[in-house]
């Protein structure tokens, strides 16, 4: 029995795990329906809803089966959260993990196990929903996307348990900082330097504090009598009534103005004003809160400065003038920009040039103006951009990402035409035009990386399935070498994941030196790798190939200063060769049968996919011992056995 080792986040997962509150509760309906439902619908009788804590999985539901936990080293659901994918184990005694385990070897007698992780929304796995059978069975995609969708309702009732209880938290929270809230309001209003009033939807004053008295000139008592509108001056009341109409018709939330409050003796005061309406949960008008700011000093300043407005506009034509004199300035800015900036006239011609067009056409700027787009850029050039000219002359801003003004075309620019508009009519377009070289080659670097594998350097599955279209669109005939390592779990759990990762990158090196030039050495993922070869026309050129792969893996590795030893299952498939697999049609249930696959190679056979082919045939060189393959049945018979050492 192999135990599933702790993940490397567990002790963020044990934390995620217990906020939830959910360990050692009582029976909840809506995880046993769940449950049962699950149950129905895969004919299974046993469906655990199973939490794994720190010794223990724990079960929220456990239709049909009476124990309520059982030891984590014993689970089938740690692997299951180690991996955070869906686990499913066919027969458990033909998996090594748990042939031996005691839940397989005593009650319940598992032997089918599917368990979807339950993942929370932070991303951690905090348990499966699983299905148990006391037989072996078959378990399809469509099964598996089924279980996910179970496993999916039951994350819900996770997620929805955590909200409850954040919500809890969150409320007592809110009640103990609105309490906190209420007192700093009553604090701030009575003690802010800004006049502060409460008023009710019918405009009655409903508490006001000292400063807003002082402003106004009433008492706190006497405008508790009264009403906003009945101490505004005639001359504002209106538009200061359509702002509240606005307000209680929700069009705006808040407002500010400038109006005059009048006093007890008939005077008048300027006030800033500026009202927000409060409204209760449901969105329902309680009252208005006003701030009011004495401007009536403000007021009298901005009388004086009318008095200087005659002198303002004799400074502004002097700024006018002063900008006009500015014009080198902004010619010299723009000189040192890493960017073409011209501005064209509706008829093509430049009327502006920075310095940058030295550098690129070898042509002052002051040569250019005047002179047309036509005679500036290559004919080639001017037809490319011509269609944009014209967009731009019509008003609307265009870019063209490719344009390449040197003959020899290695500098790419990026070309953004601006509409130049005066009075409501396009007078011409501002062009401004940035080498985009060294961003092209960057991401053309990136685009090139998305199809290798980071620990190997090989191709990565997107590159192998680009060469598998490529060879199945092809005439010529090509092998598949699908390769699984032996006993790599065993070496990482023995030297750690470092010690893996370097043994998978010298594989890599032997595989790559093994096969030909030409072939595609890509890694799926984990320890499986596979080779593409193009040209192998028979079934003894792909055996002599895979006897290479065999033997070259099966020699020590020497890694992190110490000797390892492995090997590899190899499957392989031939496509258009002499008794080769067919990879135009899927084989038959029957035929797979006849050449002795088992039940699960048979499955994965009926894939019209020679990659699926490789796969099956690697599991029954696997199933026939291990450093050896096999090759995939085709119209004759399935090749015969031959072993590394053959």
């Amino acid at each position: 029995m192999i135990t599933a080792p702790l993940p490397l986040d567990e002790d963020a997962r044990l934390r995620a795990l217990r906020q939830l509150d959910i360990l050692d509760t009582d029976p909840e309906e809506a995880f046993d329906r769940i449950a049962r439902l699950a149950a129905f619908a895969f004919a299974m009788p046993i469906v655990l809803v199973s939490l794994v804590d720190e010794e223990r999985q724990w079960f929220k539901s456990h239709h049909g089966l009476a124990a309520c936990e059982t030891p984590r080293s014993v689970s089938f659901c740690a692997h299951a959260v180690l991996s955070k994918r869906l686990l499913v184990v066919e027969d458990a005694l033909d998996d090594e993990r748990f042939l031996d385990n005691p839940l397989v070897t005593g009650a319940p007698n598992i032997r089918f196990y599917a368990g979807s992780p339950l993942c929370l929304a932070d991303g951690q796995v905090v348990g499966t929903l699983c299905l148990i059978d006391a037989k072996p069975r078959a378990f399809d995609d469509a099964q598996a996307a089924m279980l996910a969708e179970f496993a999916l309702l039951v994350e819900r009732e996770l997620e929805l348990r955590r909200q409850l209880i954040r919500s809890r938290t969150e409320h007592e929270r809110d009640r103990r900082s609105l309490a906190i809230s209420e007192a700093r309001f009553r604090t701030v209003f009575q003690q802010t330097p800004i006049g502060k009033a409460v008023v009710d939807l019918d405009g009655r004053f409903l508490d006001v504090n000292q400063k807003f008295t002082q402003i106004i000139g009433y008492e706190e008592s006497e405008l508790r009598k009264l009403t906003f509108a009945s101490v505004t001056h005639p001359a504002d009341v209106a538009a200061d009534l359509t702002h509240v109409a606005e307000l209680l018709a929700g069009r705006q939330a808040s407002y500010a103005m400038e109006k005059r409050y009048l006093r007890p003796d008939g005077t008048s005061v300027w006030v800033n004003l500026a009202v927000s309406l409060v409204r209760d949960v449901s969105g329902a008008p309680l009252h208005f809160i006003a701030a009011v700011q004495d401007i009536s000093s403000r007021k009298k300043s901005e009388e004086a400065l009318r008095n200087y407005h005659v002198e303002l506009e004799e400074r502004v034509r002097e700024r006018t003038a002063e900008l006009r004199r500015s014009r080198d300035a902004l010619q010299t800015i723009t000189d040192n920009l890493p960017a073409l900036i011209a501005v064209v006239d509706r008829n093509l011609c430049y009327q502006f040039n920075n310095q940058a067009f030295q550098r690129v056409f070898a042509a002052a700027p002051a040569t250019l103006r005047g002179r047309s787009l036509r005679e500036t850029l290559r004919p080639d050039v001017f037809e490319q951009l011509q269609p944009l000219f014209a967009r731009a002359l019509a008003g609307e801003r265009v870019t063209c990402d490719d344009v390449r003004y040197a003959v020899d075309a290695e500098r790419v620019w990026q070309a953004t035409y601006i509409p130049v508009e005066r009075d409501g009519q396009v007078t011409g377009f501002y062009v401004m035009s940035h080498d985009v070289t060294e961003q092209r080659r960057t991401e053309q670097r990136l685009r090139e990386s998305a199809l290798v594998d980071p620990l190997t350097g090989l191709a990565n599955r997107r590159a192998l399935q680009d060469a598998l279209t490529d060879l199945r669109s092809g005439e010529d005939p090509f092998a598949l070498f699908f390769i699984d390592m032996d006993g790599f779990k065993d070496i990482n759990d023995r030297y750690g994941h470092d010690t893996g990762d370097a043994l998978l990158k010298e594989v890599a090196s032997r595989l790559t030196a093994t096969v030909r030039a030409g072939d595609v050495v890509s890694r799926l993922g984990g320890d499986e790798f596979v080779v593409a070869s193009q040209g192998v026309s028979d079934a003894r050129t792909g055996e002599r190939i895979a006897a290479a792969i065999c033997r070259e893996v099966s020699k020590p590795f020497e890694v992190a200063g110490r000797v390892v030893e492995t090997s590899a299952s190899v499957g392989v498939v031939l496509a258009g060769a002499t008794g080769a697999a067919g990879v135009a049609g899927a084989t038959s249930a029957s035929s797979a049968s006849s050449a002795g696959l088992s039940l699960e190679a048979e499955g994965r056979a009926l894939a019209d996919d020679p990659l699926c082919l490789a796969d099956a045939a690697m599991y029954e060189a696997k199933r026939a011992g291990r450093n050896t393959w096999r090759v995939a049945p085709g119209a004759d018979e399935l090749a015969p056995v031959a072993s590394a050492g053959a």
